[in-house]
């Protein structure tokens, strides 16, 4: 807990700049696991749900403040990343390359590398 200014600023600039960070790395491992040709849905996704958090996180945030709910918004912090970290861990596959995912998602990659539905054999005549 920040008992003065300087350590509140500090506290928030590495909370920033972890975001920062992580959310291009995030972003990467979702553009690799995802199909190509739901990857504009997915992203549409994450950046409508991380919109309703910026609105929610001043309202969450003024109400743990106004009731000293630390201790709770820290277990409930932790508790959530556990969450996250075993459904990713079980849930995802480690062999997920690109090619992996295009080979489940039934499409072939052009010679411009975009990714089309196979809809008869696939040739590669160039």
């Amino acid at each position: 807990m920040a008992f003065n200014i300087p350590t509140l600023a500090f506290a928030v600039l590495c909370i920033s700049t972890g975001i920062t960070l992580s959310r291009p790395t995030f972003m990467a491992g979702l553009f690799v696991q995802v199909p190509q040709a739901r990857r504009g849905d997915v992203m549409g996704a994450i950046q409508s749900r991380g919109a309703v958090t910026d609105i929610a996180r001043p309202i969450v945030a003024g109400f743990i403040l106004g009731l000293g709910l630390y201790g709770v918004w820290i277990e409930a912090v932790v508790a959530i990343a556990l969450t996250g970290a075993f459904i990713a861990y079980t849930r995802l596959r480690r062999d997920d390359g690109p090619e992996a995912i295009e080979a489940r998602t039934d499409t072939e990659t052009s010679a411009h590398g975009d990714s089309a539905p196979l809809v008869g054999p696939a040739s590669n005549s160039n």
